[in-house]
């Protein structure tokens, strides 16, 4: 199953477009076969050629049969993985540079096992940013919302979090994924 979230920079029709095409093109590429890693490095090969010269951020990997998600990272913020009780961001180290910052980059797949019941949530950086606060502060007051809600369904997961005034700002777009292991 493939997993994937973005954001590009700026706002309006023109960041939409953009948008939709680096979305298309990730479609496009997963049917490759090819690792996160190797997806996110042509996908970042595309926006590097953009003449608008716009940056975007994206996490894509996919699920495999054996419950292990296999994932790279171009500056957006780590998925979170929710289990037993506790959310944890997934290994942030791993995070290379945004699309389009870096011609010619390798980005890396990072892999982690799931198992039954876990629940992955992707997001964008809307949920997590606020003016003059430091972003792991973000992370973490999701991360501990995420953990009091641990027994919702993913669709109710999300939308306890798009409710809670803490949660999204009116700042920037906010988008999530949840994904519960079965």
């Amino acid at each position: 199953m493939l997993v994937a979230i973005g954001d590009a920079a700026g706002h309006g029709l023109d960041t939409v477009a953009r948008m939709a095409q680096q979305r298309h093109a990730l479609a496009g590429l997963a049917q490759t076969g090819a690792s996160a890693g190797e997806i996110t490095t042509w996908l970042n090969e595309l926006v590097c050629s953009d003449p608008v010269g716009q940056t975007a951020t994206v996490v894509a990997g996919h699920i495999d049969e054996s419950r292990t998600l296999h994932w790279a990272d171009a500056g957006h913020p780590a998925p979170l993985l929710l289990r037993n009780g506790r959310a944890e961001p997934l290994d942030p180290a791993r995070r290379g540079p945004l699309l389009g910052a870096l011609p010619g980059y390798g980005y890396e797949t990072s892999s982690v096992p799931l198992r039954e019941g876990d629940v992955l949530l992707l997001y964008t950086d809307g949920m997590v940013e606020r003016r003059g606060e430091d972003v792991t502060k973000g992370i973490e007051r999701l991360a501990h919302t995420m953990g009091r809600s641990s027994e919702l369904d993913p669709r109710e997961l999300v939308d306890v979090l798009l409710a809670d005034p803490d949660q999204a700002g009116p700042e920037d777009d906010a988008c999530m994924l949840a994904i519960r292991v079965e």
